[in-house]
């Protein structure tokens, strides 16, 4: 597990799974999650990080969307309230790449929300959007005073993925993002990020449209979710992209 300080109070723990990432918010010896992790290893060392070496108890855990490369710790810390956003169920049905270690992460939210919800955890005031797009279930969350917005998965990398929705959708989830005007994202994957990120996401979609994506620009990481992107509008016969070289 890798970790970036971003603040005194608010720590970004990465996970050997994907990348997956999990963000600590600290208000004395109580600690807030933003998302869980991909796997029981990586959920199983956050835990002992908080409590060991943090010596914290987490009372509360925000899941950007119901996917269970984002669930592995929503059941390890026992007495968390688990906030998500209602559609959540919609979400965890449609996924389509999951094990079964995966489909074990699953837990019912403890609490729903509709359209917004603001949350203050010690110095922070953290507001709870939804943002369909990338799924029906995501959220974004804005921490104004930290200049720090996640984005979910609505950016990969510096690319959109939209297999669960559509172009348009994705597109409008990022404007959404952009007229938010932070500085720093935090997807929820890999480390924190510039938000030029997203103004790349947008470039990539209107890219992608037009059959421009150089394939061989893209990291490792984004060439997985851009060639899904191709199958899906393959499928759909939805645009005249050209086969991945």
């Amino acid at each position: 597990m890798q970790l970036e300080i971003i603040a005194s109070d608010i720590q970004l723990a990465i996970g050997e799974a994907y990348g997956s990432n999990s963000t600590i918010f600290l208000a004395g010896r109580d600690a807030l999650l933003v998302d869980g992790m991909g796997s029981a290893a990586d959920a199983a060392e956050l835990r002992r990080y908080v409590e060991e070496d943090l010596g914290a108890r987490v009372r509360l855990i925000v899941s950007t969307h119901y996917f269970s490369d984002h669930m592995a710790a929503l059941s390890r810390f026992p007495g968390a309230i688990v906030i998500a956003h209602e559609n959540y169920a919609h979400t965890f049905a449609s996924e389509q790449h999951r094990t079964d270690e995966e489909a074990a992460f699953f837990v019912e939210p403890d609490l729903t929300f509709s359209d917004r919800l603001t949350l203050r955890w010690g110095a922070h005031a953290l507001e709870l959007f939804h943002n369909p797009g990338h799924t029906m279930s995501t959220i974004g969350v804005d921490v104004a005073d930290a200049d720090l917005l996640f984005t979910a998965d609505t950016v990969v990398g510096n690319i959109a993925y939209f297999v669960y929705s559509t172009m348009d959708a994705v597109a409008e989830a990022l404007n959404r993002l952009r007229v938010r005007r932070r500085r720093r994202i935090i997807a929820s994957h890999g480390g924190m990020h510039d938000a030029v990120t997203i103004n790349c996401a947008l470039a990539y979609l209107r890219a992608l449209r037009s059959g421009e994506v150089d394939e061989g620009k893209l990291e490792d990481f984004e060439r997985v979710f851009h060639r899904r992107n191709l199958e899906f509008l393959r499928s759909r016969d939805a645009l005249p992209v050209p086969s991945p070289s």
